[in-house]
């Protein structure tokens, strides 16, 4: 029972039995280092090229392409990392609802000279009039998510790229544009050589797999990555693969439901409760996956999250890795155009294909009683 109260998957999920198995299975059957030349070496890195084939089948791009590492956090730091070999600082652009693992690195490329712009991101979107008035000669990078992380909108990445296409021409010279793909891993459509992106990032651990594996796509794959270590994985990332973590990350990608309406309809219940009680919902009604609704209520969300524990619900108060840094939750919340004091009391319920319905209007009831009680 407790499993089904988890409503914090936006954060992490529990490892698919399929996954699980395929991680015991590679790691007993695969103990060779797939950079190794004898045969338990070869037999793994077929293991690797045929599986790296797999994630280019699903992405739609060349298995050239894709480089493993051990999350979605590393593959953007590989990324924005290596804008610090550039001779010349130049103007990068991030929205201002970026991941924390994007946003972080404002002040380091500041302090190195760049000229960092945050876009507007007013509901959870970027507007591609925005963008374009943001883009001058100097721009090196520009970074937006597909889904947003704290309220689940999606972003029309296709769109925004032509725009960054069409200002290439303009100022004859390539500018890097570079998509978290974290939370719309599974959840929507992603054709990566259709979105025409130059880099995109993915975590395993969204869609049930284990922790610590994560994927990088690059168009060209000719970025100066910081560290090189082994020279594995083309010197992008550096390090013995994971085998048995990557072949699992494949597994539970082929298992992920790809079918969202039943949670976006456990989404639309969960909000129309919210509104007929008078229980303000931050995530818009469309252009979201379904897989995250957020809301704010007058109780400090610390707060509640702690009474709904007590009671065996699990959800957050915004993006688990922003709530180790204070107030970076809140910062996303009021990009979004929404008050302090909305900030403040945000919960983030997030969905898994499996998610239990009935569980999940038990929550949204607790919720509303507690607030009454408020």
């Amino acid at each position: 029972m407790q499993e089904l109260r988890y409503f914090d998957n936006a954060a992490t999920t529990k490892i698919c039995d399929a996954a699980l198995k395929s991680y015991i299975d590679t790691s007993l059957n695969y103990p060779g280092n797939p950079s190794s030349k004898h045969s338990e070496g070869l037999k793994a890195k077929k293991k690797l090229d045929e599986t790296r084939q797999g994630f280019a089948n699903i992405l739609k791009t060349k298995p050239e392409q894709l480089f493993f590492t051990s999350g979605a956090s590393e593959a953007i730091s590989i990324v924005l990392s290596s804008l610090l070999w550039l001779k010349r600082p130049g103007r990068v652009i991030f929205s201002a609802i970026e991941h924390e693992a994007v946003l972080s690195f404002a002040p380091i490329l500041k302090e190195k000279g760049f000229d960092v712009v945050i876009l507007k991101s007013k509901g959870g979107h970027v507007k591609p009039e925005d963008l374009e008035n943001a883009i001058n000669q100097d721009t090196k990078l520009i970074a937006i998510q597909a889904v947003n992380n704290v309220v689940g909108t999606i972003n029309d990445i296709k769109a925004l790229v032509k725009v960054v296409r069409k200002k290439e021409t303009e100022i004859n010279r390539k500018i890097f544009f570079f998509s978290d793909c974290v939370q719309a891993l599974g959840k929507i459509p992603l054709n990566l050589t259709d979105l025409d992106v130059d880099g995109a990032s993915f975590s395993s651990h969204k869609i049930h797999c284990p922790r610590g594996i994560g994927l990088l796509y690059l168009k060209r794959g000719d970025i100066q990555a910081i560290a090189k270590a082994g020279g594995q994985e083309k010197g992008v990332r550096g390090g013995t693969e994971n085998l048995p973590a990557i072949v699992s990350f494949l597994t539970a990608l082929e298992c992920y439901e790809k079918d969202s309406s039943r949670v976006m309809s456990i989404n639309h219940k969960l909000r129309n409760m919210f509104i007929e009680n008078n229980i303000k919902v931050l995530s818009p009604e469309n252009d979201i996956t379904g897989y995250v609704l957020t809301i704010t209520t007058p109780l400090p969300s610390e707060v509640l999250t702690r009474m709904l524990s007590d009671e065996g619900y699990e959800v957050s108060s915004g993006s688990a890795c922003s709530n180790n840094a204070k107030g970076k939750s809140e910062n996303v919340i009021i990009a979004l155009g929404y008050s302090p004091s909305d900030a403040k009391g945000t919960i983030r319920i997030s969905f898994a294909p499996e998610s239990d319905e009935e569980e999940a209007v038990k929550l949204a009831k607790l919720i509303i009683n507690k607030v009454k009680e408020f």
